[in-house]
C-alpha cells in the first residue's frame, strides 16, 4: 500500500513538473499574456481540469513557477552576494552564477527578464513583484554592506545596486541569446568597467 502511495506521489510530481516546464517554454516565447490555458493544456497533453487541479488557475501556475524556479535563482544569488569583504570577488561571483543559471535554465531566465520589465499593475506583474523585490533586496543589501569599504559609493548604494542588477541580467541574457560568449575575459571586463564607474563615482 505504501509503495503504491509513493508511486502516485512520484507521478503527481512528474506531471506537475512537466506542466510547469511546458508553461515556462511557452511563456518565454510568447509572454504570459500571449499564452492561454488551452494552449498550455494542449502542449502538456492534459485537460483543463487537470491544470486547475494542480495549480488552480493560470495565475496559480505562474505563482508555482516563481516559487520553484525563482526560489532556486534566489538562493544562488543569496549565496553569491554573501558579504565577505571582497567587493570585486563577490561581484564576479554574482555575475558568473547568474550567467550559469541562465545557461542551465534559458527559458525561465528569458521569461523572468520579461517579467522584470513588466508593468507591476498587470496580473503577472502583481504576482511577480514580491519576488522581484526580494531579488532587489539581495543586491541593495550587498551594496549597502560594501559602502564602508568603497567610500565613493556613499549615498549611491541603491543606484549602483540597481545598475549592477540590470547589468548582470543583460549580460546573462546576451549569453543565452548567443550574442555574447561567456569567457573569463568577458566577465573580467564587465566587472572592472562597472567597478571603475563606482570608484570614479
Amino acid at each position: 500500500m505504501e509503495e503504491k502511495s509513493e508511486k502516485a506521489s512520484v507521478k503527481i510530481s512528474e506531471t506537475k513538473d512537466f506542466i510547469l516546464n511546458t508553461a515556462i517554454t511557452l511563456f518565454a516565447k510568447k509572454g504570459f499574456d500571449g499564452v492561454g490555458v488551452q494552449e498550455i493544456c494542449t502542449e502538456s497533453k492534459i485537460t483543463k481540469p487537470t491544470l486547475y487541479y494542480y495549480f488552480g488557475s493560470k495565475n496559480g501556475l505562474l505563482s508555482a513557477i516563481i516559487e520553484e524556479k525563482g526560489f532556486e535563482f534566489f538562493k544562488i544569488l543569496q549565496r553569491s552576494a554573501e558579504y565577505k569583504h571582497d567587493f570585486i570577488g563577490s561581484l564576479t561571483k554574482i555575475l558568473e552564477n547568474t550567467i550559469q543559471f541562465a545557461i542551465e535554465n534559458p527559458d525561465f531566465y528569458r521569461f523572468q527578464c520579461s517579467l522584470n520589465a513588466a508593468c507591476f499593475e498587470s496580473e503577472a506583474g502583481k504576482i511577480y513583484e514580491p519576488f522581484f523585490c526580494k531579488i532587489q533586496t539581495i543586491f541593495s543589501d550587498f551594496f549597502l554592506n560594501s559602502s564602508n569599504e568603497i567610500g565613493n559609493m556613499k549615498g549611491k548604494e541603491l543606484l549602483f545596486s540597481k545598475i549592477f542588477f540590470q547589468t548582470s541580467q543583460a549580460v546573462a541574457l546576451e549569453v543565452i541569446q548567443n550574442r555574447l560568449e561567456k569567457t573569463d575575459n568577458m566577465i573580467f571586463s564587465v566587472i572592472h568597467s562597472f567597478v571603475y564607474g563606482v570608484v570614479a563615482g
